[in-house]
């Protein structure tokens, strides 16, 4: 390598004193670029369901694992039911003595009206006994009201799944003390036989996505997802749900993207790269080893009929595809560009343009001659 850098030098050197450099110049065209924007995503599941309990109590007992699938209804949890036992039993007796009452006040009504039409009591001993028959109605519907609470209750020391879905990390097992109020759920359960994949973007890459009019996720494209590990995700997906409000913080806009998971590769938490095409009519492109950079603006050395060199700032397309940038001003159909050999120039200095397959040849055979002569020198 460092016989072939040191002969490349002088080889440079005597072609400087011998004429202009010989170097490889593109004549640019217009034409369709295709090319995708990317975007970081989550995927969540299309029912997200956290478990937590709605009663305080102790894990008494733990029906699943994490990974399992569950139906919606299943008993996930089993808190201690000895205290919520007994306050249903305790509401039933309240009810019972409550329903006795009533009977009661219900017996003195009737007689207390016999009573009233002969004239026995008075009007006003009347509308105490109804007043006390209201009462005990109404201490009835108290006491139902309790049992149903207390039975409710109850009915939550069995924790069940509100969804159908896969089971997530399991944070409490038996014997741990859990209540409304703790920090973490029970555990997660994913329904992920549709995944949502949420990105955001700028209002202003919105519009482009759709066109400039409208504010229909319909007519947004399709679009693909890469997953962590690098691989595509085989299905497409289609934009279903566009925020209609803008972050404050950010200034971006959140859209959700539909994809089907009927095998379930896609999981609740994971995160993927969001492929967005775009296509540009009348593209202009040039190679990204072409550029110069320089206080974070972009250069090229464009060539003229007679070979003279113009350092020419150019502005690109944020979108590329890693191997050239779409020129949105500075060059035209037509116009000439140096394309490799940029840092051996000058501005204004005449070079010799070939065409690119003349220099690759050229390239090549220098290549053979100097790793013919360094192989000739080994031998002496």
């Amino acid at each position: 390598m460092a016989l072939f850098s040191s002969c490349k030098g002088e080889q440079s050197q005597q072609m400087g004193a011998q004429g202009p450099q010989e170097l490889p110049v593109r004549t640019l065209f217009a034409g369709a670029f295709s090319a995708d924007n990317s975007y970081p995503a989550v995927i969540r599941g299309e029912d997200d369901a956290e478990i937590r309990p709605k009663v305080s109590g102790f894990i008494t007992k733990v029906f699943i694992t994490e990974g399992q699938s569950v139906r919606a209804g299943q008993p996930l949890f089993q808190l201690d039911d000895v205290t919520f036992r007994a306050a249903v039993a305790q509401a039933s007796a309240s009810l019972s003595s409550a329903q006795a009452t009533l009977a009661t006040a219900q017996l003195n009504h009737r007689n207390s009206q016999d009573l009233l039409a002969k004239n026995i009591i008075s009007a006003s001993n009347f509308e105490e006994v109804s007043n006390a028959l209201k009462s005990a109605e109404a201490n009835v519907a108290v006491a139902k009201a309790a049992l149903t609470s207390a039975r409710e209750n109850l009915s939550y020391c069995t924790v069940t799944s509100p969804v159908s879905g896969v089971v997530g990390s399991i944070n409490y097992r038996i014997g741990n003390l859990v209540s409304p109020q703790s920090t973490s759920p029970l555990t997660q359960v994913s329904n992920t036989r549709q995944a949502y994949v949420y990105f955001s973007v700028s209002e202003r890459e919105l519009q482009t996505l759709m066109g400039g009019t409208g504010d229909s996720a319909g007519k947004l494209p399709k679009v693909r997802l890469r997953l962590s590990d690098g691989s595509e995700y085989p299905a497409e997906g289609t934009i279903q749900g566009v925020s209609g409000v803008v972050d404050k913080v950010t200034g971006a806009i959140t859209l959700r993207v539909d994809f089907p998971n009927s095998e379930g590769r896609l999981r609740s938490g994971s995160t993927g790269t969001i492929l967005v095409p775009t296509q540009t009519e009348g593209a202009i492109l040039v190679p990204q080893t072409a550029t110069v950079e320089m206080l974070h603006k972009k250069f090229v050395y464009t060539v003229d009929k007679d070979g003279k060199l113009t350092f020419t700032e150019i502005t690109v397309s944020p979108v590329d595809d890693g191997q050239s940038y779409t020129v949105t001003s500075g060059l035209k159909a037509g116009d000439r560009i140096l394309v490799a050999g940029t840092t051996g120039v000058k501005e204004g200095e005449t070079i010799k343009p070939l065409t690119e397959e003349a220099y690759a040849k050229q390239q090549e055979a220098i290549k053979q001659q100097m790793m013919g002569k360094g192989a000739s020198a080994e031998k002496h």
